[in-house]
């Protein structure tokens, strides 16, 4: 995810609606595998003006997540 910062920022200065679907694990590289990303890249994230962020916890708020992120189209979102 670090290596996509740079078009993550560049998504939302142009005002493109497109999801970033992010996760700690890798498939097939069992738990905490290359892909474990710091904490600090979503303060990075959340520091980034014109992006929605979310951290779903459970199912529901997966669901709400993905209906506000397909709500506002001119905004990149970050799940």
């Amino acid at each position: 995810a670090v290596y996509a910062l740079g078009s993550i920022r560049l998504s939302a200065l142009s005002k493109f609606g497109v999801f970033y679907i992010m996760t700690h694990d890798s498939i097939g590289l069992r738990e905490d595998g290359p892909t474990h990303q710091p904490v600090e890249l979503i303060e990075s994230l959340r520091s980034m003006p014109n992006i929605n962020l979310f951290r779903p916890a459970d199912a529901n708020e997966m669901n709400a997540s993905y209906r506000i992120a397909l709500e506002r189209y001119e905004t990149p979102s970050v799940i």
